[in-house]
């Protein structure tokens, strides 16, 4: 059911799949089941379940995200997933996280460790210091250097935002 793409360059997220979003946190292959443009981690026995029931299916086990224009949006259950095995990852403060939550950028201040690439335009993970992800960003300034910067892409406060 699932593909894997290999890729090694990080790109920009605006042409990204589902398959290329997963290859730049981890190497691993997500088995899933694509329902129009949203993506669903379930097993064959929900599958068989949905085809006995005999009626169109909306959604059916944990969702992953969605593609919107061509563009692959997580759901943070699926960020969640990846934490648990990816090295991208960039690790912070109390003060790094608050911000974080309300959509803010993550500066040096902020960085306690990382793992993966540092260099601008790779994606990371962001995790607190109790290694909950807390959302995903991209680095927009190297890690390595006197300035490092993430761009937040998306977080978990983006749920109460929304609401």
């Amino acid at each position: 059911m699932a593909r894997h793409n290999t890729g090694i360059f990080h790109s920009e997220v605006t042409t990204m799949n589902f398959e290329s979003f997963i290859s730049k946190f981890a190497g691993i292959v997500i088995e899933y089941i694509k329902i129009g443009n949203k993506y669903f981690l379930a097993d064959a026995s929900l599958t068989e379940l949905a085809k006995k029931l005999n009626t169109k299916t909306e959604s059916i086990g944990l969702f992953l995200g969605e593609e919107k224009n061509e563009k692959f949006m997580p759901s943070l259950a699926l960020l969640e997933i990846l934490a648990k095995v990816s090295d991208e990852k960039v690790i912070v403060n109390n003060i790094g996280e608050l911000d974080f939550l309300y959509k803010k950028d993550i500066k040096k201040r902020h960085i306690k460790g990382f793992s993966g690439g540092p260099k601008e335009g790779f994606l990371k993970l962001v995790l607190n210091e109790s290694d909950d992800c807390i959302g995903y960003g991209k680095i927009s300034k190297d890690l390595n250097s006197e300035t490092p910067e993430l761009a937040n892409i998306l977080d978990r406060g983006n749920f109460l935002r929304r609401e």
